[in-house]
C-alpha cells in the first residue's frame, strides 16, 4: 500500500512538472505573439507598452487604502483558509460589514 501511495505520488510530482513545462511553453508562445503584434523593435519596447496596463504596473503604492484598513484587510486574509477547492471565510458578516464601507452607495440595504 505504501508503495502504491510512493508511485501515486511520482506521478503526480512528474505530471505536475509536466504541466509545467506545457505552460511555460504556451507562455512562451504568447510572449512572442506578442511581441510580434506589437511591432516593437527591442523587448524593452514592448515591456514599456505594457506600463499603463495595471496588472503589469508593478507598484507597490496604495493610494486607496489607508494604513488601518491595510491592515484590516490583511487579518481577514489571515483568517482564510483553503478547503481544496477555494478559500474560505469563517467571519463572513464581520467580512461584508467591513467591505460595505467601499460601496459607492452607502445606504443601510
Amino acid at each position: 500500500m505504501a508503495s502504491e501511495l510512493e508511485k501515486l505520488n511520482e506521478q503526480q510530482k512528474k505530471l505536475n512538472q509536466k504541466k509545467r513545462q506545457a505552460r511555460t511553453k504556451e507562455y512562451q508562445k504568447l510572449g512572442r505573439a506578442f511581441y510580434r503584434k506589437s511591432q516593437a523593435k527591442t523587448f524593452a519596447g514592448a515591456h514599456n507598452m505594457l506600463e499603463h496596463i495595471p496588472m503589469f504596473n508593478q507598484t507597490t503604492e496604495n493610494d486607496n487604502l489607508t494604513d488601518a484598513q491595510m491592515q484590516q484587510l490583511t487579518d481577514i486574509a489571515d483568517h482564510m483558509h483553503w478547503n481544496g477547492n477555494f478559500w474560505q471565510i469563517d467571519d463572513l458578516k464581520n467580512v461584508s460589514q467591513w467591505l460595505a464601507q467601499f460601496r459607492t452607495e452607502q445606504d443601510e440595504n
